[in-house]
């Protein structure tokens, strides 16, 4: 891997850190006394460390090292937790985040600031120094490695003849040969970054020969802690170690001169001498070492291969997907070729090719959904500020986090949970005295859930707060000259309710650094409309508001149906079908000027697809018995019958989005996809018709 690859491992592996600083140091807000999660804090912080010594980020490193002796003396009691110590470990936490967003940069951040203020702690509440159990620790840390240094070691390693002619010639030229043993600490999380700064390192001071595990291996980090380098310099041994040493997260160098067993290269004579040796010049290892040696190498191989997941680049997924999508059109493409051709022999293949078709779609569907977790884990602290500085007391509740959605929208509804969750803490909880006055407790609860419903995740963000009025909306909206006072009359209270998400449209009393602008909500109802979900409000005056949001579980395929209107074919989600009925022209009522059919004790608002799409009708709009083909459609709750021409069946179908300008805006159309005989369908927004 080259340095920028490096670099995203680590700002993956520091996001996931920050993330478990951020969750533990919430928790001891709430307890100040919770030993537990100071001591995963100090791991994290330790880990960090490391990671950021390795890669050479100093900021990160000394900043996470004045942490850790904070969080050391919090642990032995030499210094009093309190809540301001929470709130400088909390911008200590917001600056690293800074720092790894922006590593290419980090020194333009100033940490002196944070780390007077870490010192200062430590210094007032406690000794700041290390405890005597550390102490005797490190120090015989020290003499371990101390001895180790000085303990001679055997290196047995297999040369090449190439390999044996450099070290000849190296020794020919006067320069030593020289094995070393290089042990990293067990602590150490980017062992092939460590490992390409120690061997970067050595080649400064000369030559490397060979390396084992292999260059490959050791940039794929198939070796546990311990790797050893061969090669030849003019430069004298100590200088070489102290430098080497001085690199974090090493935990021991040994050096010693090599010679060859054998002196020239040739042609093995038995299997026995099939392999040329390099033997150090110092007394071999006991033979018990060896075994336990071997047997632990071995142990250490066979946990290497039960490696279960790698990091797959996100762009990679979806060029699957695409090619997925590619390999169903075929498929049902070849289907049409051959349906009229009664070959069992090619039946079988087919169905051998849907079965396979079908596995592969599911391996990379799956492949690409991540746990709610990934995106729900940030908004504890964020409410947490909020609510501060709002001088509120709120109480987040989430549900569902282990509930896997599509990687893509996963991605895309971050933002519209903050304009939600920012708009309960500022406009839906009251303020504490308020909340006591109308027999509520201080603090107010929200909560964030998810829950998989069919084919489809349902979102749900719910506070205990003030609520909304219908009429006071009603009234505000025209007010701000956003509808007409006959318009809003005619609206029921669900619909008065949705005129938050008008563009323009605010009920904030005032304007704060939180919300109150009048925009943000009408950007969440496009964004998960553009995603092929919906929205849904529920308020009640004095007792909160509950938002929903429905989203499909993957944007890429999805099962529908497709039905003519016209000579035009298009697709109708499957999600959204209730069922299909006929019904007579003299079936269809008007009421309230809007046309309406009643279906088993419920009256349904009818939606005539000619009109909608503009196409010209014909005569296939009514079947043989002279009835009207009529599809059921639902979205959240709401219900409508579609008229169609006819319909053609079942069909999964590659969603492919409208990037073309004339396209993009246009109302109806959720995206486009290819149909088996090539022909380009459009697939219909059922939120735009409902």
């Amino acid at each position: 891997m080259d340095m920028s690859e490096y670099k995203q491992v680590f700002q993956a592996e520091s996001d996931e850190h920050l993330q478990q600083l951020n969750d533990s140091l919430l928790k001891l807000e709430q307890n100040h006394e919770d030993l537990e999660q100071i001591n995963i804090m100090f791991r994290s912080a330790h880990t960090l460390k490391g990671m950021a010594s390795t890669m050479g980020f100093s900021s990160i490193a000394e900043l996470t090292h004045e942490m850790e002796n904070l969080m050391d003396g919090i642990r032995n009691k030499q210094i009093k937790l309190d809540d301001s110590i929470i709130d400088i470990l909390f911008e200590c936490l917001d600056t690293i985040e800074s720092l790894v967003e922006t590593i290419d940069s980090e020194d333009d951040v100033d940490i002196s600031h944070l780390k007077n203020n870490l010192n200062s702690i430590i210094e007032n509440g406690g000794s700041g120094q290390e405890t005597q159990e550390e102490s005797e620790q490190v120090e015989n840390e020290s003499e371990d490695e101390e001895t180790t240094s000085e303990t001679d070691f055997e290196l047995n390693i297999d040369f090449s003849d190439e390999e044996i002619q450099q070290i000849q010639d190296a020794n020919q030229n006067g320069l030593s040969v020289i094995g070393a043993k290089i042990t990293l600490d067990d602590s150490c999380m980017l062992k092939s970054a460590r490992s390409s700064i120690v061997l970067k390192k050595i080649s400064e001071y000369g030559t490397i020969i060979k390396t084992v595990p292999s260059m490959d291996d050791l940039d794929e980090e198939n070796f546990e802690t311990e790797f050893n380098v061969v090669f030849s310099t003019e430069n004298n041994q100590d200088i070489i170690k102290e430098e080497v040493q001085k690199i974090s997260e090493i935990q021991n160098v040994t050096l010693s001169e090599i010679s060859l067993e054998n002196k020239e290269p040739s042609e093995p004579s038995s299997e026995t001498d099939n392999k040329n040796e390099l033997e150090t010049e110092t007394q071999p290892s006991n033979t018990q070492e060896q075994t336990q040696s071997g047997q632990d190498t071995s142990k250490r191989s066979n946990e290497m291969k039960s490696v279960q997941s790698v990091r797959i680049d996100i762009d990679r997924l979806d060029n699957m997907m695409n090619l997925v999508g590619e390999l169903i059109i075929n498929k049902i493409r070849i289907n049409q070729l051959t349906s009229d051709y009664d070959i069992k022999d090619l039946d079988d293949t087919l169905a051998d090719l849907d079965r396979l078709t079908n596995d592969i779609q599911t391996e990379v569907m799956e492949s690409r959904m991540v746990p709610m977790d990934h995106i729900f884990s940030r908004f504890p602290r964020m409410v947490r500020d909020l609510s501060k500085s709002e001088g509120k007391k709120i109480d987040l509740n989430i549900e569902g986090k282990d509930i896997e959605l599509d990687r893509t929208i996963l991605d895309e509804i971050g933002d519209p949970l903050v304009h939600l969750l920012r708009n309960s803490v500022d406009h839906g909880i009251e303020e504490p005295e308020k909340r006591r006055e109308t027999g509520k407790s201080e603090t107010g609860h929200i909560r964030l859930s998810a829950s998989r419903q069919r084919n489809s995740i349902l979102i749900e963000v719910e506070d205990d707060g003030k609520g909304m009025n219908p009429d006071k909306l009603r009234e505000t909206a025209v007010k701000k000259g956003l509808m007409s006072q006959s318009e809003v009359d005619r609206m029921s209270d669900e619909e008065a309710m949705n005129l938050i998400f008008t563009p323009g449209f605010s009920g904030a009393e005032k304007v704060t650094d939180v919300s109150g602008r009048g925009v943000g909500m009408d950007a969440v109802k496009a964004k998960i409309e553009e995603l092929g979900g919906s929205v849904k409000t529920e308020s009640f005056e004095g007792e909160g508001t509950k938002i929903q949001l429905q989203l499909p579980l993957t944007i890429a395929i999805i099962q529908s149906i497709l039905a003519k209107v016209s000579d035009e074919t298009y697709v109708i989600p499957l999600t959204n079908v209730v069922r299909n009925v006929s019904i007579k022209e003299s079936d269809i009522k008007t009421i309230k000027g809007e046309e309406a059919i009643l279906l088993r004790g419920e009256v349904l608002p009818i939606v005539r697809l000619h009109d909608v799409l503009n196409t010209s009708k014909n005569n296939q709009q009514q079947d043989d018995d002279g009835e009207l083909i009529v599809v059921i459609v639902e979205r959240m709750g709401k219900k409508v019958g579609l008229i169609v021409d006819d319909l053609i069946g079942k069909q999964e179908v590659m969603i492919k989005t409208l990037d073309n300008k004339l396209l993009k805006n246009t109302k109806g159309f959720a995206g486009a996809t290819i149909l088996g005989d090539g022909n380009v369908a459009l697939i219909l927004d059922i939120s735009t018709l409902i």
